[in-house]
């Protein structure tokens, strides 16, 4: 096995932005919703992940912009549901969003996205089905869920794809783009 240094390579995930009334409208729920609860932190960069690939070596994150630029794909619309606390069992690590995909748009791109990337020999799909979610916040220690309102937000668009670089820091992740893959 052999150790991939910091310095040689890049923490990558592709995901979908949200639009920025949408990123407010969730704000507000998160200052509403969250207040009080110090068990929790709040995320702050808000997107679809569509596929973590973990540390990728500097000199093959052009492989990966190149196999994402030969996934096409049209707008499609989303509908933010129900509060989810994830994983399933046991003690919880995220609150998140559920997302409503009634043209299946976003469950194809992810589908496409996984394959691609997959033949580049850089990713490796997980073994779990992919939920589709936002993740709103993460517990500080393991937890339990509690009441939550649903979100009410409109259906909204996703025109985009990113590739993201992902630094961890003590306050959280900070998450920078790489490439940006407009729907077609």
């Amino acid at each position: 096995m052999s150790l991939i240094w910091a310095e040689e390579a890049e923490r990558l995930f592709v995901a979908c932005d949200l639009p920025r009334e949408v990123v407010r409208a969730l704000s507000r729920w998160q200052l509403h919703e969250l207040e009080g609860r110090d068990d929790l932190r709040a995320t702050v960069s808000m997107h679809l992940t569509l596929a973590f690939l973990g540390d990728v070596r500097k000199d093959k994150v052009p492989h990966v912009v190149e196999a994402l630029a030969t996934v096409p794909f049209a707008p499609f619309a989303l509908k933010l549901d129900e509060p989810v606390f994830l994983p399933r069992r046991g003690a919880k690590k995220i609150v998140a969003l559920s997302l409503s995909d009634p043209g299946g748009g976003l469950r194809k791109l992810q589908a496409d996205v996984s394959r691609v990337l997959a033949q580049t020999g850089l990713f490796k799909p997980g073994k779990r089905p992919w939920l589709p979610h936002v993740t709103v916040a993460r517990y500080r220690h393991g937890g339990q869920p509690f009441a939550l309102q649903n979100v009410n937000i409109p259906q909204f668009g996703v025109v985009r794809m990113v590739l993201y670089s992902s630094l961890l820091e003590r306050a959280g992740a900070v998450h920078t783009p790489v490439a940006s893959f407009p729907a077609s």
